[in-house]
């Protein structure tokens, strides 16, 4: 599968989707991001945001991920003041738990993808009840009844090399099926997340081992024979498409997308979503109790989960998941386009998951041993 030619909506063009895109995109812009902007709640936002001082996000997107939600936010409230800092999945929460201890100035919205870390930050008592006026329009399963929202649900996607691999594999069978025929030719040429790292890489094993069920272990057993395990997307990209690796698997696709409109990378690297179990890693925002701009947070947050919003998540390299986010409107991904490719139950969703959390340390022992990793 490559960008903006999925094999089921009948071979569209890289132009034409993304011309379709960043025409839907434009004529989005001049849109009201509500169809009731003049309802008393969202008039009184606004009238308050005036007075506040500005707005400050933390979060682990980056820049050019967020560039068109920041560019289309400002656009419709040219006079909120928004500075977004870039952080580690994790280590939002503790700046803004020692910023506030002190009594410092901290987010006002934290958008970040750490299912574990937001289970915490939740029981800690620092999240901002709030029910978005557009949370009619979105899936049940995209929030916490704490008033935890989603940004985006990001596929785990297979990338391959086409030097070295003759057509990429679309599902954990077909991978597995490649490295057994051949383990010389793979050994040490494949790729994915470290989930001894990273609790973002952890939790995507983790769903993908608990969705497979009995298979779960011998896949990974298979693939953990001949992969060595890297730390970032970028990192696992760029030796993709070096020849370093010959494949990779569990590779985010926030971080392949916008890679894909590189002038010549599309022709030396492909991707695929897996056919018998994608995961979608959900990427969670929420407004924190202690921001001193709560209510141009709120907008911030109501303008992430409305349509418009959706449409410049998805331009950003992002997968927008509203049901009326469709397939032209956005360059890459909707999320309705990995439902119409996979099907729905074939998405496997990374969320949080208490067992994940107790079973942590059995888990990484049991992972450690697929990969051939010794302490």
């Amino acid at each position: 599968m490559e960008v903006g030619h999925l094999k089921s909506l009948g071979k569209i063009s890289v132009a034409c989707v993304m011309s379709v895109g960043m025409m839907a995109g434009t004529a989005q812009v001049t849109a009201p991001v509500f169809a009731e902007s003049t309802s008393v709640e969202h008039a009184a936002l606004i009238e308050a945001s005036k007075a506040e001082e500005g707005l400050l996000v933390y979060s682990n997107i980056a820049e050019y991920n967020w560039r068109y939600i920041l560019d289309g936010f400002q656009e419709e409230y040219p006079w909120i003041k928004l500075e977004s800092i870039d952080l580690g999945p994790s280590t939002v929460f503790e700046r803004y738990y020692s910023e506030t201890s002190v009594g410092k100035n901290s987010a006002d919205i934290i958008a970040t993808a750490a299912p574990d870390g937001w289970t915490r930050f939740i029981e800690r008592g620092e999240l901002a009840e709030y029910r978005s006026p557009e949370a009619d329009s979105l899936p049940t399963w995209s929030m916490r009844p704490e008033s935890l929202y989603t940004i985006s649900v990001d596929p785990m996607i297979i990338i391959y090399n086409k030097m070295l691999v003759d057509e990429g594999p679309d599902s954990f069978e077909e991978l597995v099926e490649m490295v057994q025929e051949n383990p010389d030719k793979y050994r040490n040429k494949v790729t994915t997340y470290n989930a001894l790292k990273h609790s973002f890489a952890y939790d995507i094993h983790w769903s993908a081992v608990k969705y497979l069920g009995n298979e779960g272990w011998p896949v990974m057993d298979a693939l953990g024979s001949v992969t060595r395990a890297e730390s970032g997307g970028a990192v696992m990209v760029e030796k993709v498409t070096s020849g370093e690796y010959s494949m990779g698997y569990f590779v985010s696709g926030i971080t392949v997308f916008p890679r894909m409109k590189q002038a010549g990378r599309d022709k030396i690297m492909g991707w695929e979503l897996m056919e018998d179990g994608t995961p979608v890693f959900h990427r969670e925002i929420g407004v924190t109790k202690k921001a001193k701009s709560p209510n141009s947070a709120k907008l911030f947050l109501n303008y992430i989960l409305s349509h418009e919003g959706q449409i410049a998540v998805g331009k950003g390299g992002m997968t927008p998941y509203r049901s009326d986010v469709t397939h032209g409107q956005v360059p890459y991904l909707a999320y309705q386009d990995i439902v119409d490719e996979i099907g729905e139950e074939n998405i496997i969703h990374v969320k949080y998951d208490a067992e994940a959390y107790e079973k942590r340390d059995e888990f990484l022992a049991r992972w450690k041993q697929a990969f051939r990793i010794q302490d």
